[in-house]
């Protein structure tokens, strides 16, 4: 298999032409066999013809006996009767004198033989039937699929899908060639030595690159022997149109012959291209060794673990257990935990904005990981998957901290392609520049769904709270003034605010006008006679805190960042506690919107006895507890607290702050804290675009606090 040059793989083609006209097939004489850099070998029409080739037209046509395939293999006969209605049997699949043993072919399965079969046609180099066929195939130099990288090509692979996806087939081709190669010896197959691991994995390439299923075969043999979907055949001249998504073709399987329709004219010049079907640029690279930019097919593959005992584990299995039909799925067809490119090519109804870039499969696993206590009590198993219902009472919150986690997911993505895209470098080869196009092609996806996922969250946070639709646009185009050309360019600008104005979201309305908030807008939640006596004393507090309480911040946060830091659930704690102890006083004092929520946490949350101290399960929340429990006890006025006495009663005298009944108990500030623990939403990545325009900045994160709305 020497390197040849492009006139050498042209001119190969051109004997296959006149090969598959000897045997009786033909190619339509207004298009031809070209070459260039780009497409390499392909089929278009003559640049000099006069008009467009038209519709409907038989492209190529080959004989059913140039096929190849595991019915060759097995030299499949094709039961038939004669003219006296006597049972005969014709044989157009043959396996011209590459006969395999039948323990062989049953021991390794019809996929394996075709890729066997394929080896030992090659190794009888002219005398095989197929050679102009296979002398017109490309040569291992040639090929541009993942596992025949090696070195720096392989290096751009580092950090991208590509990596596991080809690891993963190579393990599993290795494990078959060598079982099939065992075979051979064992039984002594003439020539068995020759089938080298370098043929098989050229051979198997070339199938999983240019071979169709046997359903092209449905006008010759009976289509419940066609079930077996391992079953691949090649197609010579056939398979040498390339792939265009979205491509008008139609297959004609005859009895005798095989052809490819094209079903849209094509102009002089114009390419003829086959629609291998909808694949996104990861298969596209596996299978065939290139990408499309812009392909209207594209979509990530998000790896989701679901260690043992974990919720999402413990959801599918009992998942499973209800609907075992499910559970007998493939895993390739269980776990569709897709993100979609903005352009992808979506069919049947309209879907709501978000799962419109993220898969349901994918929201509804996530939805699972980071569902607080109550939310995993409220699961909804149906025969199609599991779901939280997001438009109950208080179960946005989980929505929004889904679309949070596949936001930190999608950007510290794009973070590792760009880095390392940027110490690799510009593209030297071929292989380096499709891998380019498809690190590419996952950047911009990845940026456009977080942009989507963020547009949500905004909403949630009531950035967004006029929902008129000149206002909305007008938003929508603020934030996409922030991203510059490179990061979107005008055409997928385009498209997001399109899929934004256009598509609705599943955040329910009522959840539009703001539910998650920073500690400094929770204020504005309270009627206005409470706000200023509310905020002077909580910030009194936390003040006081702020000096007094020394905190190991484990996760290097601000100690002084009340949004963010590790005073952060002491002060929202503080408030909850307030508003609480405001609705057991006299909830007619506060919204209808807090008497709601109030009255939600204390019938969730058991509300603490008198007669017990509670102590935190966390050693250092308790320990920080413990030091507020002091600061209140010793060292906070009466004058401090007496400004909100009206509104949650009086405070005990300092000394009795510890054990005495009243809003900053012990026990009271433990509740909170508990009702934090599944209420707040935490490490909201609070300015997602700042990161897509500086991909090396660290994330900032905030913890925000959850109110539903009624």
């Amino acid at each position: 298999m020497s390197q040849r040059t492009a006139e050498a793989t042209l001119q190969a083609h051109t004997l296959l032409h006149e090969w598959v006209s000897q045997q009786g097939g033909r190619l339509d004489d207004r298009v031809q066999f070209a070459r260039d850099d780009e497409r390499g070998v392909h089929i278009q029409v003559k640049p000099d013809q006069t008009s467009s080739m038209p519709s409907k037209t038989c492209v190529i046509k080959i004989p059913v006996e140039l096929t190849m395939s595991y019915f060759n293999a097995i030299d499949y006969e094709i039961p038939t009767k004669g003219g006296d209605g006597s049972d005969e049997k014709t044989s157009p699949f043959s396996s011209h004198g590459v006969v395999f043993p039948k323990q062989f072919i049953t021991s390794i399965g019809s996929e394996e033989t075709t890729a066997f079969f394929l080896m030992g046609q090659y190794l009888k180099g002219h005398n095989s039937f197929w050679y102009p066929y296979i002398h017109s195939l490309p040569r291992p130099d040639e090929l541009t699929t993942p596992l025949f990288y090696s070195g720096e090509d392989l290096a751009w692979l580092n950090l991208t899908s590509l990596a596991a996806a080809r690891e993963h087939r190579m393990q599993i081709w290795k494990a078959r060639y060598e079982k099939g190669y065992r075979l051979l010896q064992e039984l002594k197959f003439e020539r068995g030595i020759d089938y080298s691991w370098e043929l098989y994995l050229w051979a198997s390439t070339i199938i999983s690159s240019r071979a169709f299923t046997a359903k092209v075969l449905a006008g010759v043999i009976p289509m419940e022997e066609l079930s077996e979907d391992k079953v691949s055949v090649l197609l010579p001249m056939i398979d040498a149109t390339n792939h265009r998504p979205l491509a008008k073709v139609e297959w004609q399987a005859g009895k005798d012959s095989l052809g490819l329709a094209v079903m849209e004219d094509v102009s002089p010049g114009v390419e003829v291209g086959n629609n291998y079907g909808p694949r996104n640029n990861e298969q596209l690279m596996m299978n065939y060794g290139f990408c499309i930019p812009n392909n209207p097919f594209e979509y990530r593959n998000v790896n989701l673990r679901a260690p043992p005992g974990s919720p999402l584990a413990q959801v599918k299995t009992e998942h499973k257990q209800h609907f075992p039909g499910f559970g007998n799925r493939d895993k390739e067809q269980e776990d569709k935990y897709y993100v979609f490119s903005i352009s992808y090519h979506h069919t049947g109804t309209p879907q709501p904005l978000e799962l419109s870039v993220f898969s349901a499969d994918l929201l509804n696993a996530l939805s699972i990981i980071v569902a607080n206590d109550r939310e995993l009590e409220c699961i909804e198993l149906a025969e199609s998957g599991f779901r939280i219902p997001w438009e109950q009472y208080a179960n946005s919150r989980n929505l929004i901290a889904a679309l949070n986690q596949i936001i930190i997911e999608l950007l510290s993505y794009v973070q590792r392609l760009e880095v390392s895209g940027r110490q690799l470098g510009e593209p030297k080869t071929l292989q380096q520049g499709f891998v380019k196009k498809y690190r590419d092609s996952q950047i911009q996806l990845s940026r456009a769904a977080a942009f989507v996922a963020n547009w949500t969250i905004l909403s949630s946070r009531g950035r967004l709270e006029r929902d008129d639709s000149n206002d909305r646009e007008r938003l929508v185009d603020q934030l996409l003034s922030r991203m510059p050309n490179e990061v979107f360019d005008q055409n997928t600008a385009e498209q997001i605010k399109a899929r934004i104005l256009t598509r609705n979201s599943l955040l329910p309305d009522k959840s539009k006008s703001g539910e998650v908030f920073h500690f400094e807008r929770l204020f504005h939640l309270l009627p206005t006679n409470i706000q200023k006596p509310c905020r002077d004393c909580l910030d009194a507090i936390i003040s006081f805190a702020r000096r007094a309480i020394v905190i190991n911040d484990e996760t290097g946060g601000d100690r002084d960042d009340t949004n963010n830091g590790p005073l952060v659930l002491l002060a929202y704690s503080l408030f909850i506690c307030f508003i609480v102890a405001v609705h057991r006083q006299n909830s007619s004092q506060l919204s209808p919107r807090l008497q709601y929520w109030c009255n939600f946490l204390l019938r969730r949350y058991t509300t603490p006895r008198n007669d017990v101290a509670w102590t935190l399960p966390d050693e250092n929340d308790e320990t920080i507890l413990s030091a507020f429990d002091s600061l209140m006890d010793e060292h906070v006025s009466h004058d401090t607290l007496s400004s909100v006495s009206t509104m949650v009663g009086v405070a005990p005298p300092s000394g009795n702050r510890g054990v005495d009944e009243w809003w900053l108990s012990p026990n009271w500030v433990r509740w909170a804290w508990l009702v934090l623990e599944q209420e707040m939403i935490m490490n909201i990545v609070d300015e997602p675009l700042e990161h897509m325009v500086e991909v090396e900045r660290k994330m900032k994160m905030v913890n925000l606090l959850y109110i539903p709305r009624e």
